[in-house]
């Protein structure tokens, strides 16, 4: 007889089987291969780097990931990549300066051998902590800035990085543990795509933030606030859901999953629309953080003697959160918003995936398929609760139009950014349904128009991508619009 246990371990193995996104030695041997690739072709163009690009090209894969990984390298060489495709390589440019650096710094990463003091957690693939002490290198100083950059620049936000130290170091530990424990594969993989963990206090737009991926300013990075996460399940939690996020931002480097990534979708947890692109990497997440609670559930007696009960932690029940508490509405469990985002990216939004992002989709619903049935029981089929837009639309002011009846098409001119639109039949009805109206009147009034021709859900696609693009093009503002969290 196949138990909820057997379910776990074989969608543990699932998840790390796919070749492009679940397998991490090939993800990681392809990122490797492409800095290689990029190292040569830089150094073509930037020639005060040809004898480093010839000294690392020498190393194994192993040393030459500690200095493709290092967040200010990666950083370093991302821009070359971005100036060598704008054509703007040129000399001096900041890879001159840091992958020589770089270079010298081995065994250590570049940014690893500026702390002030060592910490390292984990077994299989070590962690780094970054050091929060004040210090005049221009690495250090980089670091920095770079932190301010994700969690100081934006009004209503603020951050501190904290020191580590040996009882920060202890919790880490446990939790990578913990993790790799519940999930061998599938987590032991994500951590492997992690480079470095720093220690945060940090709000965004008003929110306590728990954890955060490192993105673009601090790659192989991500952010921990230990002191607000109560229990060793809950740091796991939030250590694997980054580290997918450092995972999938590896596997996209060379297989694109969205087809349109300019348009937006409406989740029924958010008052505001989503990114397609967000909804993919959620999805990826919530798919993996749901078989962790699940194992979590699972968990035998020896693993609850060593890290303690999850329901005996006194913490604030969130949606990564290993514990829910009782009564709480719709969408706020994991698994609520993987069924959600699977039937949503497998119908309605799978046009805007391409033929790999439909096949990532297939994939991760495959594998979490038979736990999601033996732990958490049938999927509700109903339609889930709309969600209620508070948002209203309106013409941005200044603008000056013309129409042109025969050519079927509205002429609009914007003083701000001094250029025609042209917009057409559909795009001008959308343009003149922008007059302070909320997107449910919206709706009702373009399917009055509409209705006839085409089905109630394409007409919906049709507005919604519509008025995005006039969004876009700054010819309609909205009005009244909730804040977003994570």
């Amino acid at each position: 007889m196949t138990t909820p246990k057997d379910l776990i371990q074989q969608a543990d193995r699932a998840l790390v089987a796919h070749p492009s996104f679940g397998d991490t030695p090939r993800i990681l041997a392809r990122v490797i291969t492409r800095y290689r690739f990029g190292l040569e072709l830089f150094a073509e163009r930037l020639p005060s780097l040809a004898r480093t690009v010839t000294a690392i090209e020498a190393l194994d894969d192993g040393e030459a990931r500690r200095i493709f990984f290092d967040p200010l390298v990666r950083l370093a060489l991302e821009q070359a990549f971005s100036d060598l495709e704008t054509g703007r390589l040129q000399s001096p440019h900041p890879l001159e300066e840091c992958l020589p650096a770089a270079l010298a710094a081995l065994p250590l990463g570049l940014s690893e051998s500026r702390m002030p003091s060592r910490w390292l957690v984990g077994q299989d693939t070590p962690k780094w902590l970054w050091g929060a002490a004040q210090a005049t290198d221009p690495y250090s100083l980089a670091l920095q800035a770079a932190f301010d950059g994700v969690f100081g620049a934006r009004p209503g936000s603020s951050g501190k990085l904290l020191s580590p130290d040996a009882e920060a170091q202890r919790r880490l530990n446990d939790a990578i543990e913990l993790l790799t424990t519940l999930l061998p594969h599938s987590g032991v993989g994500a951590l492997t795509h992690v480079e470095a963990i720093a220690l945060l206090s940090a709000r965004l737009e008003g929110g306590t933030v728990l954890s955060a991926a490192g993105g673009d300013l601090t790659p192989s990075t991500i952010f921990l606030a230990i002191r607000d996460l109560g229990n060793p399940w809950d740091i796991a939690g939030c250590i694997l859901h980054e580290a997918l996020h450092m995972k999938l931002f590896d596997a996209t480097r060379s297989t694109a999953l969205v087809a349109q990534p300019e348009e937006t979708i409406q989740v029924p947890w958010r008052n505001i629309r989503w990114s397609i692109v967000r909804a993919v990497f959620s999805y990826h997440v919530y798919v993996h953080l749901a078989l962790f609670k699940a194992a979590a559930l699972s968990a035998d007696d020896v693993l609850l003697r060593r890290f303690g009960d999850p329901s005996a932690y006194l913490s604030h029940a969130h949606a990564t959160s290993v514990e829910r508490k009782p009564g709480a509405p719709g969408y706020d469990r994991s698994i609520d918003r993987t069924r959600f985002l699977g039937q949503q990216l497998s119908t309605e939004w799978s046009h805007l995936l391409t033929p790999q992002g439909r096949d990532f989709v297939r994939w991760l619903n495959d594998s979490l398929e038979p736990v999601s049935r033996a732990v958490y029981g049938d999927a509700v089929r109903e339609s889930p609760p709309p969600t209620v837009d508070l948002t209203a639309y309106r013409k941005t002011r200044g603008l000056r139009a013309r129409a042109s009846p025969r050519g079927e098409c509205l002429m609009v001119f914007s003083p701000e950014a001094p250029r025609i639109h042209w917009l057409d039949l559909n795009a001008w009805l959308i343009f003149e349904l922008s007059d302070g109206r909320t997107l449910p009147e919206m709706e009702r009034a373009y399917l009055e128009v509409v209705g006839g021709r085409v089905d109630a859900a394409e007409a919906r696609r049709q507005l919604r991508t519509g008025l995005d693009s006039l969004v876009r093009s700054t010819l309609v503002e909205p009005t009244r619009q909730q804040g977003e969290a994570t």
